[in-house]
């Protein structure tokens, strides 16, 4: 990062990202704003940690808002945005990248033996022994190669030359190896000299090689180092961000769970006032079917009974006449 760019990046931080926006527009920021480090929102920015080391990162090209980190946990939409998943991705990467070192580093010590030095005398012994095979293998293709051209198979005697030359060039590489494994080592400072001597291990949190029984001021160098506390902070952040992640999770189930819960309350509500209304519909179809034929009925013995009226008057007036 240039200068212009360092001083842009601290007013920002100071200022706003929206520190240049004309009078009267908005300058208000969001939690999802491109400009603003959704990772020191959550917790922190892991470009900040490695500052200087062998796992330095870079400079954050966001701004870090301290007024958005301080509101975003009293937010709505705090763990709605998907911004600890997003970190947790990225810290999960960078802790795998360290898993790798530390595996690269132990291999590496156990190509050493417990002086320091690397156990070159089983590669020189492997060497020796392949030259051997080759010689072995060269006198038999010689051989071959010779009884060919007496028996005049012209075509079989090359084959097996051309086969010999390779192996020979092979053996040539093989014996260029073993020379520069018996040319004495290069000369050394002291110091490293003195440390490659000594016994070391890999520390299991950062991946840096460390000298064992080292003096306690290194050993307390070492785990206040950036490297160190900056892996171990991202080890226990991993562990904390899963937890969270997985505490979103509950709530939002249970949200829904209260959701679909209401829901189906209301369905039951409505479910019950139909078939209330249902069930006197009915009732009152009866009745009205009851108060019909009952009238129906009167009707019909009023007009019986006019009948009989009008039959008796009928024969009543015959005996008059």
């Amino acid at each position: 990062m240039s200068a212009r760019d360092a001083m842009a990046a601290m007013l920002d931080e100071l200022m706003g990202p929206k520190r240049n926006v004309e009078l009267g527009k908005d300058t208000k920021v969001s939690f999802d704003d491109p400009n603003i480090c959704t990772y020191y929102l959550v917790g922190f920015c892991p470009h900040d940690m490695f500052t200087n080391t062998k796992a330095d990162l870079g400079a954050c090209q966001l701004v870090h808002d301290d007024n958005l980190r301080r509101m975003y946990p009293e937010s709505p939409e705090y763990g709605q945005l998907g911004f600890e998943r997003r970190l947790l991705r990225f810290l999960v990467h960078l802790d795998e990248d360290n898993l790798r070192r530390i595996r690269k580093n132990k291999d590496k010590l156990s190509g050493m033996d417990d002086g320091g030095k690397r156990k070159l005398e089983e590669e020189k012994r492997q060497i020796l022994r392949d030259i051997s095979t080759m010689d072995e293998e060269l006198k038999t293709l010689m051989a071959g190669a010779e009884q060919a051209g007496i028996e005049g198979d012209i075509s079989k005697c090359q084959e097996l030359v051309a086969k010999s030359e390779l192996i020979e060039a092979e053996k040539h590489s093989l014996e260029e190896r073993l020379e520069k494994l018996n040319e004495p080592p290069p000369q050394t400072a002291p110091g490293i000299e003195e440390m490659s001597m000594k016994p070391m291990e890999v520390c299991e949190v950062c991946g840096s090689m460390l000298i064992i029984n080292d003096a306690q001021q290194r050993i307390e160098e070492h785990l206040t180092g950036k490297m160190h506390t900056g892996f171990q902070k991202i080890r226990t952040m991993i562990q904390h961000l899963k937890d969270k992640i997985k505490e979103f999770g509950d709530a939002e189930e249970q949200r829904r769970e209260e959701r679909r819960k209401t829901r189906a309350e209301e369905s039951t509500d409505k479910n019950s006032k139909d078939g209330r209304h249902r069930s006197r519909s009915p009732h009152r179809s009866s009745r009205d079917e009851r108060s019909r034929d009952s009238r129906r009925d009167r009707d019909r013995d009023y007009r019986r009974g006019n009948d009989r009226d009008h039959r008796r008057d009928h024969r009543h007036r015959d005996r008059r006449y």
